[in-house]
């Protein structure tokens, strides 16, 4: 990823929310006639990943509340998704600029439509 920082974790939250509410309106990020309020939520885990050297292991989970459901429930976790290095060779981090992070692992489960917005 280019330019990536994990000091901006809310910043990116935040915008890939918008992304799908707008591919959302378009009938393109969930099913049709589904009216779920959508909120995604981006993690790191330092602990996370195979050698020291490895970027931390990011965690992006969407999350959504039904309509007319109570205010304090929790929201539903409709897709999680790991973004995750897994070096055997750490050459390749030497070779990149600092400008780049390599997280080359992408694990998800969930609908393909959002897989489709997350991934690109």
């Amino acid at each position: 990823m280019y330019n990536f920082s994990y000091t901006r974790l809310k910043e990116y939250s935040k915008r890939l929310s918008v992304h799908i509410a707008a591919e959302k309106q378009k009938g393109l990020a969930i099913e049709v006639g589904s009216e779920l309020n959508l909120k995604v939520k981006f993690s790191c885990f330092p602990r996370f990943r195979g050698k020291d050297k490895d970027p931390l292991a990011v965690l992006k989970q969407i999350s959504s509340k039904p309509p007319l459901t109570k205010v304090s429930r929790k929201d539903r976790i409709v897709w999680p998704g790991w973004f995750c290095g897994t070096y055997t060779d750490n050459d390749l981090l030497e070779v990149l600029t600092e400008t780049f992070t390599c997280l080359p692992l992408f694990l998800y489960n969930g609908f393909e439509a959002l897989t489709a917005i997350v991934g690109t």
